[in-house]
């Protein structure tokens, strides 16, 4: 069976924000003047802002956090592609 190239090292914003509509969770991409974007949990209303310039660790800071709001490992990877 073939596993897709799951590092933490390539992932852009774009790809966290598909990511985040395929788990169902709200992309606000205009709340500021800059180019962060706003994810939100619509149950819970828990909140948290990607950056556009990301690296290995913040890539993973995300994850943990979406780990944290209660989704799947396996869930998170698929929605990433």
């Amino acid at each position: 069976m073939y596993m897709p190239n799951r590092s933490f090292s390539d992932l852009t914003q774009k790809q966290w924000i598909k990511a985040c509509k395929k788990l169902g969770l709200e992309v606000i991409t205009k709340f500021s003047k800059g180019s962060h974007i706003l994810i939100k949990h619509p149950k819970t209303e828990h909140k948290y802002t990607i950056q556009k310039s990301l690296h290995k660790f913040i890539n993973m800071k995300i994850f943990k956090k979406l780990l944290e709001w209660g989704f799947e490992e396996e869930d998170i990877w698929n929605a990433l592609g």
